[in-house]
């Protein structure tokens, strides 16, 4: 038997497809991964110039407007950064579109939300392209080509007439011929994923287990398919047509049809209505009395009633803040709105994934390295947390004319955000569960398929 697997592995080496195709998985491999690092480990180089940029900036205003309080809350910033996982750098996920770092002032949240670094738009049109790119896209189509023709070619050079009527059991030489090749291309899955261990710094955890696991069940559902496919004794052209067929359809058309009907399902025109109300809310306090505003300030902050407040004044920064704030809260209610059409955009994608192992292996790879978008308005949320701490340590210095010096402006320094809740998802199942059904109706072709020679 152990023979048998060599001849067999001879035979496979033999063809310039298997060599072609190790090759290709290896070289896209060690590309993903270059390009991965580089992506991360400018974010992370950004990073760490903005640790040592804040502090001078601050320093930096408080000797220009250090004087008047408001006018430096006015200018001065505070920054948090969302720190990459290791992981990050496998699946890049959204951090190549969604900014990395978010700077905010005493100023109106939502008008500095979304607040982003210009990128050239042909870059992300291309995308970039990580070791999970080539997991999720790569190795399904080398798949294909390495099994398509596994039963059609000896059938197509009349070996198969031979092999049947010696053989004792033709469904093993199959079996011989499809594992040596799932063997080989789990193999160069095995050496990426070392690789990325080695190259990325990869934490030695259960993280590590479980994408280990998912990837395997999606390679495995690939053979599965193809086997599948196979297993009707058609022809290699037949073969090859329908198994990049389904690879378009599973990889290409589902997601995008997917995309398509979640945005026409859950449309958000709140983001639009988001920034019309905050910048209406805000600009239209200009025209209108001073206590209109700052009743509805109040109302929203009744503890800062203790302050005075001088109406008669022109311009106060008392007023001026109170004002921020009223574009914000008269934006709040389009804020949560968007925010829930996001979240059922994700919720959705998820129930589509659970048939679609492309989706649900990318959708898994970006939750286990905090690139998925639940991440990001995490992120967002933290964000708002810090705004709202910014705003409560200098509301009260502001409304009772107190002076900068007073303030510890080393508490506001560079924050940082991590992503958490990046435990395996159980859905990611799925894709073992219907490599399994397709294994069953494989072997059960496969039986009536070989009965009768062709």
């Amino acid at each position: 038997m152990k023979r048998l697997y060599q001849f067999e592995c001879i035979l496979f080496f033999r063809t310039q497809a298997a060599w072609w195709g190790v090759l290709i998985l290896l070289l896209s491999g060690a590309a993903g991964l270059y390009l991965g690092k580089s992506l991360i480990d400018k974010q992370r180089s950004v990073i760490q110039k903005a640790a040592v940029l804040q502090p001078e900036n601050t320093q930096r205003n408080l000797r220009y407007f250090g004087n008047e309080l408001g006018l430096m809350l006015y200018h001065n910033k505070y920054t948090l950064v969302s720190q990459p996982d290791p992981w990050a750098a496998f699946a890049t996920g959204q951090r190549d579109i969604n900014p990395v770092m978010l700077t905010v002032s005493m100023l109106g949240l939502q008008g500095q939300m979304y607040d982003t670094d210009l990128n050239n738009p042909v870059s992300l049109l291309y995308g970039n392209i990580d070791l999970a790119f080539v997991f999720v896209f790569l190795f399904p189509l080398v798949i294909i080509a390495f099994t398509y023709n596994v039963l059609s070619a000896e059938q197509e050079s009349g070996v198969w007439r031979i092999i049947h009527a010696q053989a004792d059991n033709p469904q093993r030489l199959i079996r011989r011929k499809l594992l040596v090749r799932a063997v080989v291309v789990l193999g160069v899955a095995l050496v990426l994923l070392l690789s990325a261990v080695v190259y990325l710094r990869l934490p030695l955890d259960g993280r590590l287990l479980w994408v280990s696991v998912l990837l395997v069940s999606y390679l495995l559902f690939w053979f599965a398919l193809s086997c599948w496919v196979i297993s009707w004794g058609r022809s290699s052209g037949f073969n090859l047509a329908a198994l990049v067929a389904c690879w378009v359809l599973l990889n290409m058309l589902a997601p995008a049809l997917v995309n398509i009907w979640t945005s026409w399902r859950y449309p958000v025109p709140e983001a639009m209505e988001t920034a019309m109300r905050q910048r209406e809310g805000y600009h239209e306090k200009w025209d209108m009395d001073k206590s209109v505003t700052m009743d509805k300030f109040f109302a929203h902050y009744p503890q800062f009633r203790k302050y005075p407040f001088d109406s008669s004044q022109d311009f106060s920064w008392y007023w001026y803040y109170g004002m921020q704030q009223m574009g914000d809260d008269e934006a709040a209610a389009s804020t949560k709105a968007m925010r829930e059409k996001l979240q059922q955009r994700q919720r959705f994608s998820n129930a589509a994934a659970l048939m679609l192992p492309g989706i649900q292996t990318t959708l898994r790879l970006n939750q286990v390295a905090g690139t998925d978008l639940q991440q990001y308005l995490q992120f967002q949320s933290a964000l708002q947390q810090l705004h709202e701490e910014v705003r409560m340590y200098f509301y009260p210095m502001v409304f009772s004319d107190g002076k900068a010096a007073q303030a510890d402006w080393n508490k506001f320094a560079l924050r940082y955000f991590e992503a958490h809740d990046q435990r395996p998802d159980w859905r990611q199942a799925s894709i073992l569960l219907l490599a399994i059904v397709l294994w069953a109706m494989a072997a059960r072709n496969f039986r009536q398929t070989l009965k009768q020679p062709l």
